[in-house]
């Protein structure tokens, strides 16, 4: 029996949840079942070299030289002719695409003759940035809904007129393994506070600075991991923090998965401030880890945060969060195989195995 043609459409392959979550996707994915073809819209993401050589790697070029402008206003589909020409080299029978952001991609399924799924991994914050056409072609053309989360899964089935299910986001709990091994953590004079993402509005970037103002610098130290966006909010963030008024937090990036993994292992605690979550896998990270967490409740928080790996917050003022992070390091005691254990029902293969029986059992465009 012939293999079915599944063409993934991801940003860049960066090592942001999204894209960690597909790479991890692709390289669980049964080949014996399906062949893999990757379309990524922007070059030199993170993951890129690590991808396996089994998998077709496309770019999906969606800036216009002059001359491609020129064609446009001429009446010329300058996407769709490239879309066309990816789609003729690899005859996907399914287009998978990755996060709304991409969901523009949907208007050229047709003219592509392709069975198409959207995996979801937002939540409402992320729609207020969606084109309202985008939004509709979700609703209109789009064949499956892949749900990150129940919390996702419970506000969009309702209103999606085809398919959708839960595709449970995990981590990649091998990867951690393989590098902490060996390592020792170390001692330090000071208690360290961690939070990860990246730099921007939702994650409440500014709550982790307001919150770092609560402790002593000779007591504490805040650490971010995570890359800056590219936007007024980070430029803001990184003003006030060459103001000096922040001598507890120290801003982290370009670290390697086992640099990462590490540096996260060093905490007392971890904590995230984000204001909306449709998930929260660097705290399940972090869970894994052994690092106690305390979330404010953004959503999908409370699907893993629970009494035997943190506690969850449902205030997003500084000074409780202050309290409730100090109750946390000193009169709690969590133990690392019952942190572990309580993640045990996000397991990626087993996630992959309900994937693979929807794209097995798709109808296919002729």
């Amino acid at each position: 029996m012939s293999k079915r043609k599944i063409l993934f459409f991801s940003s860049n392959l960066n090592r942001t949840g999204a894209e960690i979550v597909l790479f991890d996707i692709l390289h669980h994915i049964d080949k014996s079942k399906f062949e893999i073809g990757l379309v990524l819209l922007e070059r030199g993401g993170a993951l890129v070299d690590q991808i396996s050589p089994d998998i077709h790697v496309f770019y999906l070029d969606t800036q216009f030289t002059l001359l491609d402008k020129l064609k446009f206003h001429a009446g010329k589909n300058i996407i769709l002719d490239r879309l066309e020409f990816i789609q003729k080299q690899f005859s996907a029978d399914i287009w998978y695409i990755n996060t709304i952001q991409n969901a523009f991609l949907l208007q050229y399924k047709e003219a592509c003759r392709v069975t198409t799924f959207l995996h979801v991994h937002e939540y409402l914050y992320n729609f207020e940035q969606l084109e309202i056409k985008d939004a509709k072609r979700m609703f209109e053309r789009l064949d499956y809904l892949v749900a990150c989360s129940e919390l996702v899964y419970a506000f969009f089935a309702p209103i999606f007129p085809k398919e959708s299910f839960i595709f449970h986001s995990g981590i990649n709990k091998n990867l951690i393994d393989q590098s902490l091994i060996g390592f020792i953590k170390p001692e330090s004079d000071k208690k360290v506070i961690i939070s990860s993402g990246t730099v921007c509005y939702r994650k409440g970037v500014d709550l982790f600075l307001a919150l770092s103002k609560e402790f002593t610098p000779s007591e504490y130290k805040f650490i971010w991991l995570g890359k800056w966006a590219n936007n007024g909010y980070a430029e803001v963030i990184r003003r006030q923090i060459l103001t000096g008024s922040y001598p507890t937090v120290e801003f982290i990036e370009d670290l390697s998965p086992k640099e990462y993994y590490q540096t996260m292992a060093c905490a007392h605690a971890f904590v995230t401030c984000s204001r909306e979550e449709s998930m929260g896998l660097v705290a399940m990270e972090a869970i894994y880890c052994g690092i106690p967490v305390l979330a404010t409740n953004s959503g999908g928080s409370n699907l893993i945060i629970n009494e035997a790996n943190g506690f969850l917050s449902q205030d997003f003022r500084p000074s409780t969060l202050a309290k409730e992070l100090t109750n946390l390091l000193k009169n709690k005691k969590f133990d690392l195989a019952q942190m572990q254990s309580s993640l045990s029902h996000f397991d990626i293969a087993k996630e992959c195995g309900k994937l693979e029986i929807a794209l097995l059992s798709a109808p296919i465009q002729i």
